[in-house]
Order: C-alpha cells, then sequence, then structure tokens
C-alpha cells in the first residue's frame, strides 16, 4: 500500500519540489520571485494531471488474470481463507 501511495504522491508533489528548488537558486542569484497564488495553481493542475497519468499508466500494466475465476477473500470453517484466482478448465 505504501508503495502505491508512493506512485501517487510522487507525481502530485514534484512540481513544488522542482519548482521551491527553482525558486532557491533564483534567490541566491540574486533574483526576488516567490510563491504567488497564480503559480501555486499551475502547479497544482500539473501535479494533479501527472497523477492522472501514473493512475493510467499503473492501470495499463497491472496484471489481469482474465483466464480466471476470481473468489473473494471468505470464512470457511472458522478459518479467514485469501483470494485467490482459480484457472478455467479448457
Amino acid at each position: 500500500m505504501f508503495r502505491g501511495l508512493l506512485f501517487h504522491i510522487i507525481p502530485l508533489l514534484s512540481p513544488f519540489i522542482v519548482y521551491a528548488v527553482y525558486l532557491y537558486y533564483l534567490k541566491k542569484a540574486g533574483g526576488e520571485k516567490t510563491w504567488q497564488g497564480k503559480s501555486v495553481a499551475v502547479l497544482t493542475l500539473i501535479g494533479l494531471v501527472l497523477m492522472a497519468i501514473s493512475f493510467v499508466v499503473i492501470w495499463a500494466l497491472q496484471d489481469r488474470a482474465d483466464d480466471g475465476v476470481y473468489i473473494p477473500q471468505h470464512m470457511e470453517n472458522g478459518k479467514l481463507v485469501d483470494s485467490q484466482v482459480i484457472p478455467k478448465a479448457n
């Protein structure tokens, strides 16, 4: 779950990190640009687009067991049985 969360949070936060590094070096070079409402809105939109792309990429690359029957998690004789995919008989 933590890995999945990172794959969606990192694309959302990466534009802010890049912009913060840009502002740091700009200020070091004598510039006076700061965080503004418009730039934060644009960074948020870019982050949301990158996050949506990460959703699509992860969905496209995931394994799909199309040739089997999915059995969800259930109780059997008082014990919890994990979910599983049983291959279809040919």
